[in-house]
């Protein structure tokens, strides 16, 4: 669904929430917009920011913290990220799908809400939709009899999980698409989907909106398709393109660092605004617009702000570099390290985290994903069983009666400390259990109240001072910290800044498992190396292979430096003193065949695994961006190799990359030459690159050369770079990519 083109759709369309779908409760704390009068000051603007809270589907929403996204269609089974018009749909058959299997594995991780692609660019519908013939119903897939919609939101109903749909606004397909009808065909659509499949927690709207068969683009009719949301399934958040939960602006996975959720909700026609203020129903209110600037919501943009509102962030990203399955990618599945770190700076940030699993051609989650999400479950659980504060003693520097400081640790979030109205700094003072060791920290405010603190930090007692070891900005509903290990039996907190009286809800600290790191990490090499092996915890033992099996506690223990005189797979795991055990990692330490001298240089932002790259017997996958290839960017790529010692020469390769979509190109052409001495070389040919360099699919391609028992030592290669993209390519005039990997030599 998702790719670099799309983004700019994106932009353009994303929009604050000027209205939510309640009225206000009261004076002081208000679901729906609040409204800057002409002539407030900046202090009461502030005042009121701190009064904004989230709807009850946004709040309901927001504690879920992770959810999925499926991406599953006829894209799976052409190994696109988007279709075309004319789309195939004979070849949709998952012949071993089992969505039970979908749910158990999401659900497993922690995903509270499973969200389908029901209907992607291409048109090619999930679910027998009686509106448009290309669907589910025409394919083989169980004769024709099949219902992916169904069977995915009856399995998320028996497991206990909430259920989602993407429908996407562009279909390119439909030969109405940029007319009105084309809004009523949509509302029809979305009607299917909303009374037919129980209840939908979330409607995901993205803003693509390329062109139809007729050449034209439509105009969505937004506040007709939320309305009708609102009437057949009220609980529902209708996110990105809609006016409860707004896209972070990337699709990385990692929010801002500082993260409101109350929002300036500037539009151009605020009568528009008042009229629909006194509805339940005010999503006409919503008015897109582009929100990816990194200060979103904070005392300077609420200033200027004609009203707020509440408008929290989706955080999205895909397990894999593509939304929907590539066979390709079975080995660029995000490790649970990753995951772990995503998760850090999505949920931790204040947001919702949105992770993409795609099913393979089977139907089901490829066995990498499932190990990756285990992985990652596991070191989220190993991390926050215990909370070291938890039910300690507190004290805090102001309390109000009934928000006493030992209600931030009583593991429940609806009872929280806070302080008198006319605070805006504070802090607390928590004993420990004893001395604790930790190095993750866990925030809360009370978002039913509202999202007040600006900034924050944390100290610990060292027996005689207070020591400064961790600090941040906005809390909102949860801000995860990492830090070094701390020692100590006393902690305090330090709100710097708050807009009204501080709220927290929950505050805790905890120990993550240890990690391994290898350094270097995976890499070539051309005749011995040392590796070294570090833990971020004291009083680990570090247990490793060289084989690429699994380690355990009778494998050989980690003293020193790792010597290495041939290729290598180095696996390794850490026990801390606790008992807490990492997850094993693996780094691949390959020696290389030659010795190469590199007559012009590759970019640094894609050095392959170091100077060797190319000659390490290690092949590149069909991603680019898989550490495995070297990259020239409109330069030619010139390298000499070493046999050692002349040898007969039957035959020299060299695979290049092809991916226009990302700029590489093949070479124009590649010129060898053999020499025994370095110095005087003889021509050995020349190959001329006569495919069609516009040819979108993604290929490595090998360009050889049959040399006929030549016999040399040193053999000199030049591949020769269309040097700019083709006025026909989308980046006509800038640098083309010559992406280069593995030479062969028989």
């Amino acid at each position: 669904m998702k790719n670099k083109i799309k983004l700019s759709a994106f932009c353009i369309t994303l929009g604050s929430a000027l209205l939510l779908s309640t009225p206000c409760y009261s004076q002081q704390h208000s679901h729906g917009p609040v409204y800057i009068k002409a002539g407030e000051t900046t202090e009461q603007i502030i005042k009121k920011a701190a009064s904004v809270t989230p709807s009850p589907r946004q709040y309901e929403w927001q504690k879920l913290e992770f959810t999925a996204f499926i991406h599953f269609g006829i894209n799976t089974f052409d190994e696109v990220e988007w279709g075309t018009k004319n789309v195939d749909i004979s070849k949709f058959n998952p012949a071993e799908i089992d969505v039970k299997q979908w749910v158990k594995v999401l659900k497993d991780a922690g995903a509270g809400i499973i969200i389908l692609t029901t209907k992607h660019h291409d048109g090619f519908c999930l679910w027998p939709t009686k509106y448009k013939e290309l669907n589910i119903a025409h394919t083989p897939f169980q004769n024709g009899k099949g219902d992916i919609v169904r069977d995915l939101s009856n399995a998320c109903r028996e497991a206990g999980v909430k259920f989602g749909v993407y429908l996407s606004p562009w279909d390119m397909h439909e030969d109405f698409y940029g007319s009105p009808a084309y809004n009523t065909f949509f509302l029809n659509q979305l009607t299917e989907l909303l009374t037919n499949y129980g209840e939908i927690a979330e409607v995901w709207f993205d803003g693509a909106n390329g062109e139809g068969p007729n050449g034209k683009k439509q105009v969505y009719d937004w506040n007709a398709y939320y309305k009708l949301i609102r009437k057949l399934q009220p609980k529902a958040v209708i996110a990105v393109s809609g006016p409860d939960v707004r896209w972070v602006g990337t699709e990385s996975g990692y929010g801002r660092q500082t993260e409101w959720s109350v929002l300036p909700g500037n539009s151009s026609d605020q009568e528009a605004i008042a009229a629909n203020s006194q509805q339940a129903q005010g999503d006409g209110a919503f008015i897109p617009r582009d929100l990816m600037d990194e200060d979103l919501g904070s005392r300077a943009k609420i200033s200027k702000a004609t009203s707020l509102v509440w408008y929290p962030a989706e955080i999205d990203v895909s397990i894999r570099p593509g939304w929907f399955y590539k066979k390709s990618e079975d080995k660029r599945v995000k490790s649970p390290y990753k995951l772990v770190d995503i998760y850090y700076n999505s949920v931790g940030l204040n947001g919702v985290l949105l992770l993409n699993v795609p099913p393979d051609k089977r139907g089901l989650i490829c066995q990498n994903d499932v190990e990756a999400l285990q992985g990652m479950r596991y070191l989220l659980d190993e991390t926050f069983k215990t909370n070291f504060a938890g039910n300690c003693k507190a004290t805090a520097s102001s309390q109000k009666k009934g928000n006493e400081a030992e209600y931030m640790l009583d593991d429940n979030y609806d009872t929280y400390w806070t302080t008198d109205d006319t605070l805006s700094t504070a802090s607390v003072e928590i004993v420990l259990n004893g001395k604790q060791t930790f190095d993750r920290a866990m925030l809360q405010e009370n978002i039913l109240v509202g999202q007040r603190i600006e900034k924050f930090h944390l100290e610990y007692w060292d027996g005689a001072q207070w020591n400064r070891f961790a600090e941040a900005t906005t809390v909102g509903y949860k801000r995860l910290l990492r830090f070094p290990e701390i020692t100590t039996d006393k902690i305090k907190l330090v709100i710097d800044q708050c807009r009204t009286n501080p709220t927290l809800s929950s505050f805790g600290v905890y120990k993550a498992p240890p990690e391994v790191t290898f350094n270097p990490g995976s890499c070539s090499f051309p005749d011995t190396m040392t590796v070294s092996l570090e833990c971020n915890t004291d009083n680990s033992k570090i247990y490793y292979t060289l084989d690429g099996t699994k380690p355990t506690r009778q494998s050989t223990v980690y003293t020193g430096s790792i010597a290495l005189d041939n290729t290598r797979s180095l696996s390794a795991i850490a026990i801390a003193s606790d008992g807490k055990t990492s997850l094993p990692i693996n780094a691949v330490y390959s020696k290389a065949k030659y010795a190469i001298e590199y007559k012009t240089e590759c970019d640094k932002k894609y050095p392959g695994s170091g100077p060797y790259t190319l000659v390490d017997g290690v092949n590149g996958s069909a991603g680019y961006d898989d550490g495995k290839w070297q990259g020239f960017n409109g330069t030619d790529v010139d390298v000499v190799i070493d046999l050692g010692r002349v040898k007969n020469i039957n035959k020299v390769s060299m695979n290049f990359l092809r991916d226009i979509n990302s700029f590489l190109f093949l070479p124009v052409n590649i010129e060898f030459s053999v020499s025994n001495d370095n110095k005087e070389y003889a021509p050995l040919g020349k190959i001329t690159n006569d495919e069609n360099q516009n040819n979108k699919s993604v290929e490595i391609k090998s360009f050889s050369f049959d040399a006929k028992n030549i016999s040399g030592r040193y053999i000199h290669i030049k591949a020769v770079n269309m040097g700019i993209c083709p006025q026909w390519h989308k980046g006509a005039g800038d640098k083309a990519w010559l992406f280069c990997d593995e030479i062969t030599v028989e």
